[in-house]
């Protein structure tokens, strides 16, 4: 015989982040002086502490020997019963080696936190927030999500409204506010509104947001027509003023010294002295020459005139000298003089699903959303990255051959770009797609999976094409 033990209590209860202990008689059975080496097996070895965890002990000599159980309070102990096991291994009589089980029941916490991202957003029509919930407790947790706004001004959408939610692990549910009324123009107006998320084992818990909501009509509209129309009006006013009656009077020269000049011919032509009619008709030769040379003067400055009123309406030689340049004019008018605002609004997203490989992109194109034409370009006004499951790695947005964006998935969660003002456009030589590079899987399924939300509209080409936009 090697050792024989005795565990008094074999059924024990603790709560996470507290302690509880144990104690276990060790006796030595055998007929030599023999070590014992104490140590805990089972699920909650990492948790467990025996002291002392190894002893000596004369021949029929006992000891009694103190096991801890420390359960950290967070999702690394899942609750319930835990068996476990004594393990006292004897070196000199190794078959003689004994263990004592028991069970622990390991209480049940709940630990919900959510979060709301972003808390603040602006939009014309409607804006987009996401409800990121963490479960940090030690049992799955199932919520329920609501929103609501005071002013019962806001119409709230979501793409799922309950979760369940596995310890240690989060839930992201999508949300969209929409406003019960527009308005053409004026200043924004603000939407607070309170996202709640009740879970079925615990209170509920509320987090705030606010939603602005900006005028329909683009702050550069206005500006825009009152500037055309002043340029008009200047136009009109020139030509009015100053080309219309110069033509006018040089017109009136000309054809009255015509008229002259034809008469003195005839009249000459009657006349009986042949000198006096060679004469009438040399000087009726070189009043017909000084018309002509007036009406060339009055050609010319017409000519000047109206080229000074289309410069009034700015369509002079600056503006024809830059006719060919590929610009995308702030505010909506895109290259080539397409009105963007004129195209058709789309919305879509990719998803990446990359096996972690070091070093190695995976490309990820349009396959469930807009088509470009080959007369037809994509308008891209904003975009919202996301990576849920926390993945590691490299995602880069591209323009054909050419890399917009490079970033690190560890550097975000959820992060929202807008290009109102520049937009991205792509076209069907020069399509978008996205790149990822996985080193670390953050979720059980292996892959990286982040994904980007992208909003613009496909608009129709001009008469030039579109020039790339820049880099964000």
């Amino acid at each position: 015989m090697g050792a024989a033990t005795a565990l008094p209590v074999r059924e024990l209860q603790v709560e996470p982040g507290q302690t509880t202990t144990a104690k276990m008689l060790v006796r030595n059975t055998g007929q030599v002086v023999d070590q014992y080496t104490i140590d805990v097996v089972g699920a909650c070895a990492e948790w467990t502490q025996v002291e002392p965890k190894v002893v000596n002990l004369l021949p029929g000599a006992d000891i009694e020997v103190t096991i801890t159980f420390a359960p950290v309070r967070g999702p690394q102990v899942a609750a319930g019963m835990v068996p476990f096991g004594i393990r006292v291994l004897s070196r000199e009589d190794p078959p003689g080696s004994a263990v004592a089980e028991g069970t622990i029941d390991v209480a049940a916490f709940d630990d919900v936190q959510v979060e709301l991202v972003p808390r603040a957003s602006r939009g014309r029509r409607r804006a987009r927030h996401q409800v990121a919930i963490d479960n940090n407790g030690n049992q799955p947790a199932t919520v329920e999500v609501a929103a609501q706004d005071e002013e019962e001004a806001l119409d709230f959408r979501f793409d799922h409204r309950m979760a369940s939610i596995e310890p240690g692990a989060a839930a992201f549910i999508k949300m969209w506010a929409k406003p019960e009324k527009r308005f053409l123009k004026g200043a924004d107006r603000q939407h607070p509104f309170i996202v709640t998320v009740t879970p079925s084992s615990s209170p509920p818990i509320a987090t705030r947001g606010t939603m602005t909501q900006r005028q329909l009509l683009p702050s550069w509209l206005l500006p825009l027509i009152a500037a055309v129309a002043a340029l008009a009006l200047i136009g009109f006013i020139l030509y009015q003023t100053l080309v219309k009656p110069q033509i006018n009077a040089t017109a009136k020269d000309a054809a009255e010294k015509a008229v002259s000049s034809v008469v003195s011919a005839a009249v000459s032509s009657v006349a009986s002295d042949a000198s006096e009619a060679n004469a009438n008709a040399s000087d009726a030769q070189s009043q017909a020459s000084q018309a002509n040379s007036n009406a060339s003067d009055a050609k010319s400055q017409a000519s000047k005139a109206s080229s000074i009123a289309d410069n009034g309406n700015g369509n002079g030689n600056n503006n024809n000298n830059n006719s060919n340049v590929n610009t995308t004019t702030p505010g909506g008018i895109g290259p080539g003089g397409a009105p963007v605002a004129n195209g058709k609004a789309t919305s879509f997203t990719l998803q990446a699903d990359k096996v972690a490989t070091k070093g190695n992109f995976g490309s990820f194109g349009i396959t469930d959303g807009p088509s470009i034409g080959p007369k037809q370009f994509l308008v891209v006004t904003a975009m919202i990255m996301q990576n849920p499951n926390g993945d590691t790695g490299e995602m880069q947005i591209r323009r054909g051959a050419d890399t917009l964006l490079r970033e690190g998935l560890q550097n975000f969660r959820d992060t929202d770009f807008h290009f109102d003002d520049e937009p991205l456009i792509f076209t069907n030589s020069a399509p978008l797609t996205i790149a990822v590079n996985c080193q670390v899987a953050g979720g059980p399924s292996g892959t990286c999976q982040p994904s980007i939300l992208f909003t613009g509209r496909l608009v129709k080409k001009g008469s030039t094409s579109p020039s790339p936009s820049p880099t964000p």
